[in-house]
């Protein structure tokens, strides 16, 4: 998986000097986990969790751009876990992963624009773990997780341009195709959103 994630980088490394944009980020989101069954306690609460990435962008044209992104974040999602009848304890599951999101974008003029963006994202989960804070106990299921995750982003934005460099801002929605968990069992998925802001260099 390391051996992976360095050739991963070095890749990137290598394109962001072909760049037309160069893009730094962070970002703040809300994610929450969803299960395939009756396990809904899940499904409805909140975990927010901060994005830093890098991105570099190839114009196809004025309007249309490629773009690859390296973001890091930590994702998961708080419920409330039964340990006897009518009685639960609070818990939150996290996961910290490094993705790589893929992007198309279209800027609907040129110069300041709206803009918007689709594409893949492929995330290696590094750690993931369920901790109960009621109980100052924290359980390790990174044995458990599958660590390469599929999934699918759609993003609206706002770039500004400022000669050589520029800003942005974009709200991103994310969601995961593949399951988080190995074994048999309900399927668990990952959804967030995100609001992300920018700077952007063009070399």
């Amino acid at each position: 998986m390391k051996k992976a994630i360095a050739v991963i980088f070095s890749l990137l490394l290598a394109q962001a000097a072909l760049a037309d944009e160069v893009k730094a980020m962070l970002g703040i989101h809300s994610s929450k986990y969803l299960f395939s069954s009756e396990i809904t306690s899940l499904n409805r609460q909140q975990k927010s969790g901060l994005d830093i990435g890098l991105g570099y962008a190839l114009a196809i044209n004025p309007k249309m751009m490629l773009e690859a992104q390296v973001v890091f974040n930590k994702k998961g999602a708080k419920t409330e876990l039964p340990y006897a009848p009518g009685k639960t304890a609070s818990g939150t599951y996290s996961n910290r992963a490094i993705s790589l999101p893929l992007f198309f974008s279209y800027r609907f003029t040129e110069g300041a624009s709206p803009y918007a963006a689709l594409g893949p994202e492929f995330s290696f989960i590094l750690a993931h773990k369920l901790t109960i804070p009621e109980y100052d106990e924290s359980f390790d299921i990174i044995d458990s997780t599958n660590k390469f995750i599929v999934a699918f982003n759609v993003a609206l934005g706002y770039a500004f341009p400022l000669d050589q460099w520029g800003l942005f801002a974009e709200i991103r929605y994310n969601r995961g195709l593949s399951d988080l968990l190995k074994g048999p069992g309900p399927s668990v998925k990952c959804e967030s959103v995100s609001f992300m802001l920018g700077g952007i260099y063009r070399p």
